[in-house]
């Protein structure tokens, strides 16, 4: 593909000219539920004292870090920084057919090995995320939460690896918590918000749209009785009262005309017991939560065309989609794109997702940021 270059640093350096020849193929997958991870696959052969390439060079070394950036054009970004987790070795009878396969998970990996009890007196849930993440050198990226628990009264405590810890704060303020390179600084984010659904389309994909066309296959699938409202209960230990939540409309941006959980008549209703939860407001702010989450009812998966892109996808922000008819058009929210080359080969397959349907009015079917891009 004309344009189209990536370029691997292992331990901060660019890869040497031998193994650069022996990826046979370079996996990035960029998710918004879990860590992203990286998974490359190169040719071993036996060298002339009886060991074999890339293994006596011992270059993979566990939580190694791994950079993996992408040129298409004139443009270049990260992908990826992660570190090794794993390697496997295949040896095989025929010639060329022996490979090291390599592995690696971001920097939440570093934020996963410790397992910890510790308490955090007189701290928002978003305090408690800005710290754990200046402990890794992450630039934080927190939104405001509350209350701040007084220690008087109660205190957050800490049971598990910080990385766990945090997901579980961030679920119940109704967050997303991860770890992400940015693709122009190469610096490390460590994120606590809630999902950006007002930001600007990454861009457009076009489905059956001839040669203004770049997905080469698009499906979606709606999962109606997904979406639920939920109420949940707790015993205040102060006051010794009952404290009731219950939330049967949804908080966020619904992404088109109609949303999923208003098209749901009677509508399914959760009790989510096991919160830990004794003030209303947080209670409130759980269910909240869990409604919201239960409103992204709609997926959709394809593949795209990246020279007719031009550029590439991100997971965790909105895109536009055209072409798909009345009902499936319009802004998505990028959940996973899956990266991979393979020689001169450059694919990604992506899954998006929506909480509503129809189109609202607001969306742009044109392709700003590839005018920018190209300009």
């Amino acid at each position: 593909m004309a344009g189209l270059t990536y370029t691997l640093l292992i331990d901060e350096q660019p890869a040497s000219a031998e193994v650069i020849e022996a990826v046979q193929e370079l996996e990035v997958d960029d998710s918004m539920d879990r860590a992203s991870a990286f998974r490359i696959r190169l040719a071993m052969g036996s060298t002339a004292d009886g060991d074999w390439s890339l293994l006596a060079d011992d270059l993979f070394r566990p939580l190694t870090p791994v950079n993996v950036k992408v040129g298409i054009g004139t443009t270049s970004e990260s992908l990826i920084k992660g570190y090794v987790t794993a390697v496997e070795a295949l040896f095989d009878e025929r010639p060329g057919e022996s490979s090291l396969e390599v592995t690696g998970v971001d920097a939440s990996v570093r934020m996963n090995l410790e397992e910890k009890v510790r308490a955090w007196p007189n701290m928002s849930d978003a305090d408690i995320a800005e710290r754990i993440f200046a402990e890794y050198g992450l630039d934080p990226e927190t939104t405001s939460t509350s209350p701040t628990r007084s220690e008087s009264e109660t205190t957050t405590t800490q049971r598990g690896t910080d990385i766990r810890f945090l997901r579980r704060l961030a679920a119940r303020n109704g967050y997303v918590c991860y770890v992400e390179t940015d693709p122009s600084s190469d610096a490390e984010t460590g994120v606590f918000a809630p999902l950006d659904l007002t930001a600007a389309a990454q861009g457009v994909l076009s489905v059956r749209f001839g040669e203004a066309g770049n997905v080469e296959r698009f499906s979606a699938h709606y999962e109606m009785v997904r979406p639920t409202t939920a109420e949940a209960g707790g015993v205040g230990i102060a006051g010794r009262s009952v404290e009731l939540a219950q939330v049967s409309s949804t908080a966020e941006t619904e992404l088109g005309a109609d949303g999923t959980l208003e098209a749901i008549t009677p509508q399914p209703l959760v009790r989510p017991s096991g919160t830990g939860l004794e003030d209303a407001g947080e209670l409130q702010t759980y269910c909240q939560a869990v409604t919201d989450r239960s409103a992204w009812a709609i997926r959709a998966t394809g593949s795209l065309q990246v020279g007719a892109y031009g550029r590439a996808l991100r997971a965790r922000r909105p895109v536009t989609v055209r072409g798909a008819g009345s009902l499936y058009d319009g802004v998505y929210l990028v959940r996973r794109v899956v990266h991979t080359f393979s020689g001169e080969l450059y694919t990604q397959e992506f899954e998006l997702t929506r909480n509503a349907l129809g189109l609202s009015g607001s969306e742009s079917f044109q392709d700003t940021s590839a005018l920018a891009s190209v300009g």
